[in-house]
């Protein structure tokens, strides 16, 4: 069966804008007669609530689609571990792509990294995952005692591991991350009003660490609510995304310096 990989953004627990792919692109692409994979680049939104019917609606709605989802997390959702250590007899840890991922066994075509960095083989690509960010909206969700996870962001050992994978398994096809290197933050998509004081940078300037030293060929990140193609540099291409535009994964990995945004869409 022919393979097809896909890249999309946040989500946020809507299954809408898959629904909405598949809909309009069913026949074009023959996702009903392919095997898809698509990678979801953090805040998905799949273990957000843990308790009530929100989450397993949720899943639901996505299992109906004909994906295999593969899960990079966010801050908008719990680490893995937090989710199985609740409910250990209904996940299972699998080997997969080179590496450990972790499935819900009613849920089996959602897939979860690892909430550390990890070293991946997606379709051919060796690829680093760096999972977390920081919550902008922290204090006001605190506030308000709305749902905020205190472990979103990698701890130092988590940090110090990202940096042992790239200086022993460099180089990399492909980074996924949530948020970005700090160098390449979109100041312009930044919340009016708020205090960038009291914003923690501390993933973005890790991030940026990472990237200043590794050598990769393709990054790409979710986290602020737009699509942004950066300029092309050395051969590097950095990507960001929501959930309007699915990217063809063997597009943005083998897209030249002559290519916009527009020619590596699904």
């Amino acid at each position: 069966m022919n393979e097809q990989w896909f890249l999309l953004g946040d989500i946020h627990g809507s299954a809408q804008p898959v629904h909405y792919f598949y809909q309009k692109n069913k026949e074009r692409l023959s996702l009903d007669s392919s095997e898809n994979f698509m990678i979801l680049l953090g805040d998905v939104g799949a273990n957000f609530a843990l308790t009530g019917q929100r989450d397993h609606k949720f899943k639901s709605e996505l299992s109906k689609l004909p994906f295999t989802f593969i899960c990079l997390r966010g801050n908008h959702e719990s680490r893995v571990k937090t989710v199985m250590d609740k409910n250990p007899g209904g996940w299972e840890t699998i080997s997969k792509y080179d590496g450990s991922i972790f499935v819900e066994k009613e849920f089996p075509h959602i897939e979860y990294l690892a909430d550390g960095p990890a070293v991946y083989n997606f379709k051919s690509y060796k690829t680093l995952s760096l999972p977390g960010a920081y919550s902008v909206d922290k204090y006001y969700r605190q506030a308000r005692h709305l749902t905020w996870y205190k472990d979103e962001q990698l701890n130092e050992k988590e940090m110090e591991l990202g940096r042992k994978l790239c200086r022993n398994e460099a180089p990399f096809d492909l980074v996924l991350s949530h948020t970005c290197p700090y160098l390449y933050e979109p100041t312009d998509l930044f919340l009016a009003g708020l205090d960038q004081s009291t914003v923690d940078s501390t993933m973005e300037r890790y991030l940026g660490e990472i990237e200043f030293n590794l050598d990769y060929k393709r990054w790409t990140f979710g986290h602020f609510h737009a699509d942004r193609l950066y300029p092309w540099a050395d051969g590097r291409q950095m990507l960001m995304l929501f959930n309007e535009n699915v990217v063809n994964l063997d597009k943005f990995m083998n897209m030249t310096e002559k290519q916009s945004f527009k020619d590596i869409i699904a």
